[in-house]
């Protein structure tokens, strides 16, 4: 795996480089002649290790951040590790081949400094996109035909924030739970996720189709589906009887309802290239190739092209914002960093499978990284245990289920219907 696709968060695990550099150091120990106390190498190593550990110190994370503070902290037990080497009085002296390493973990630290910095500064971007999609969605609950006006604004807003940026870990989230815990404080929604998810897929919607020709024809239709794909959410609320108590509902009927409800909902929203097919693609971004989607359980020759690439899109999201399926129920557990990967993994197998559209799915990995779908291919081929070696499905197999026990008993009424049956057939 290249170095720059090392460096991408939440594609690559970059902590299993770190380790392994720590290794090499040991054993580099005592295999060439020692630096000099006053040589200029060693002085450039001091003087980064010093000013990577006053950064760290002066980051202030908030609480809700569950996943940045342990960054951080992870940040500072390698900072005390690289003390012992270099400390203005180290306990370990530096060798000339420890010296390339060192350089190399400084650097790693530097990136994982500088990837906390983008996450903090995502948090509150994210809270003025969140309030102005907000503002926009007003029209759509208020009236049968409304302007995309504020959408379309919305939209502009972030391809002129996201034209600069060049790895998808600058604007996907280290933890949706997080960002949404730390917005609901200056938000109060109880349906904030929703609007999270959103923006989270129309940004990676547009990462996509800058890398991607066949993408950018379409990719206004896709952002405006990306930023409102899960907008049925909002019409479905827990209803009461008439003594206030919760109406039992089944949680699948209601996931399953909901990409319709939507499509209903964004029916009157017309101005925009493509505004025919926002309804067909909302409706459909759940669906897939082989039938096992929902609602309705299309196929292949159903689904349209915008519909495939929203689907792909959001699948990858929902894998990457939800481990429970990746960890197969908690049974396995994975390095933050590794999540992404993992998640492109098992969007890839699926696409292998039939569930998605191949061209659609290499078109999606190969832009959120160049040699990405190449080390897919051999990391599938060679079932790597360290990134999955098999995904569970949340979805039930009835194929896999058990077998259930038979509905008789071979007691004297079955023998005696036996024999009945005997001598009938003798007459």
């Amino acid at each position: 795996m290249t170095n720059s696709t090392r460096l991408l968060r939440w594609l690559t695990p970059p902590v299993r480089q770190e380790r392994d550099d720590w290794t090499l150091l040991r054993t580099c120990a005592d295999s060439s002649e020692r630096l000099a106390a006053d040589s200029e190498a060693l002085r450039r190593l001091r003087i980064s290790y010093r000013e990577l550990n006053q950064q760290n110190q002066e980051l202030k994370i908030t609480p809700q951040h569950k996943v940045l503070i342990q960054l951080q902290a992870r940040v500072q037990v390698i900072l005390l590790r690289c003390r012992l080497y270099l400390d203005p009085q180290p306990t370990h002296s530096v060798s000339q081949l420890q010296e390339p390493i060192l350089a190399r973990i400084l650097d790693y630290l530097r990136e994982e400094q500088r990837y906390i910095r983008q996450q903090m500064l995502l948090s509150q971007t994210t809270q003025h996109y969140v309030r102005q999609l907000k503002v926009a969605t007003q029209d759509v609950w208020t009236k049968t035909h409304c302007s995309p006006n504020l959408l379309l604004n919305l939209i502009r807003k972030i391809k002129n924030d996201d034209v600069h940026l060049h790895q998808p870990g600058e604007f996907l989230f280290a933890s949706l739970n997080d960002i949404q815990e730390m917005t609901s404080e200056q938000i109060p929604d109880s349906d904030l996720s929703v609007y999270l998810r959103g923006l989270e897929t129309a940004r990676l919607i547009f990462f996509v189709s800058r890398r991607k020709i066949a993408w950018q024809e379409s990719c206004e239709l896709l952002m405006i589906a990306g930023l409102l794909h899960d907008l049925g959410w909002l019409m479905i609320k827990s209803t009461k009887n008439a003594r206030g108590e919760k109406l039992k509902t089944d949680p699948s009927e209601i996931e399953q309802g909901h990409p319709v409800l939507g499509a209903a909902l964004l029916g009157g929203l017309r101005g925009f290239p493509g505004d025919s097919y926002l309804t067909e693609v909302i409706s459909q971004h759940h669906e897939r190739l082989d039938g096992t989607g929902y609602p309705r359980g299309l196929h292949t020759s159903a689904l349209g092209e915008y519909s495939r690439r929203l689907a792909v899109a959001c699948r990858f999201l929902e894998l990457k914002n939800s481990e429970r399926e990746l960890t197969a129920d908690g049974i396995r557990t994975f390095e933050r960093e590794e999540v992404a990967f993992a998640a492109a993994l098992q969007l890839f197998r699926e696409s292998r499978r039939g569930e998605w559209d191949e061209t659609v799915v290499d078109q999606f990995l190969s832009a959120l990284d160049e040699s990405l779908l190449q080390v897919l291919i051999e990391t599938d081929r060679h079932n790597d245990p360290f990134t999955l070696k098999r995904f569970q499905q949340q979805r039930r197999d009835e194929a896999h289920e058990l077998i259930p026990p038979p509905h008789f008993t071979m007691d004297a009424a079955t023998t005696e219907s036996a024999n009945l049956t005997e001598n009938h057939s003798k007459l």
